[in-house]
C-alpha cells in the first residue's frame, strides 16, 4: 500500500510522517535526522488516539497537522508546536454523509491535499469510492466526485467512478485535483 504518509514544513527544515502501523504521527529534523514523536497514541487520551494514520498534510503556515485517520472514520488537526490533537471531520462511525464535523461519515479515509490558502482538505476517502472536500474552519464535509459505486469512470461529481482511491494532489493554482 502506498498512501501520502509525509508532509514537508514550509521551511524544509522537518518532515512529518504518519507511522501507520504504530499509529503515531512522528516529526524527523531534516538536518540531523533526529526523529521525536510528537504524537503517541500509546501514551495519548483515548480522543486524541490514532488508528492507522494514512495521510498527512501541513497547513501553508507549517502550524498545523492535518491526518486522515484510516480506522478512526476521521479527519484530524494536530497542532505541531504542542502535538494537540482535534477532531475536525468524521463521526468515528463507517458511512458516507455530507455533514458538519461529527455529522459526516467516512470509511477507511487514506490521501489528503490541502489548498494552497489551507481553508480546504481534500480527501480520498477510500472505501466510499469518493473524493471529499473539508472546510477547514468549520469541519463541513460535501462530496467532489464519486458515489458509493464502485467503478473507473469519468464524469461530473457523482457521475464519477473510483475503485478505492487512496492518493490526492492538488494543482498549484487549486484548479485541479488528481487522483
Amino acid at each position: 500500500e502506498v498512501f501520502n504518509r509525509n508532509a514537508a514544513s514550509p521551511d524544509g527544515s522537518a518532515v512529518f510522517v504518519a507511522d501507520y502501523s504504530s499509529h503515531d504521527i512522528r516529526r524527523v529534523e531534516v538536518a540531523t535526522g533526529e526523529v521525536t514523536t510528537l504524537v503517541d497514541s500509546l501514551d495519548a487520551d483515548e480522543a486524541a488516539q490514532f488508528d492507522g494514520p494514512a495521510g498527512i498534510a501541513i497547513s501553508p503556515d507549517g502550524s498545523a497537522l492535518f491526518v486522515a485517520d484510516f480506522g478512526n472514520y476521521k479527519i484530524r488537526r494536530v497542532e505541531v508546536a504542542t502535538g494537540a490533537v482535534t477532531t475536525i471531520a468524521g463521526s468515528g462511525e463507517v458511512g458516507d454523509a455530507d455533514g458538519v464535523g461529527n455529522a459526516a461519515e467516512f470509511t477507511e479515509p487514506v490521501g489528503l491535499a490541502i489548498s494552497a490558502d489551507g481553508s480546504a482538505l481534500f480527501v480520498a476517502d477510500s472505501s466510499n469510492d469518493k473524493i471529499r472536500r473539508v472546510e477547514v474552519a468549520t469541519g463541513a464535509v460535501t462530496t467532489v466526485a464519486g458515489s458509493a459505486i464502485t467503478g473507473s469512470a469519468d464524469g461530473v461529481g457523482d457521475a464519477a467512478r473510483f475503485d478505492f482511491p487512496i492518493g490526492i494532489a492538488i494543482s498549484q493554482d487549486g484548479s485541479a485535483l488528481f487522483v
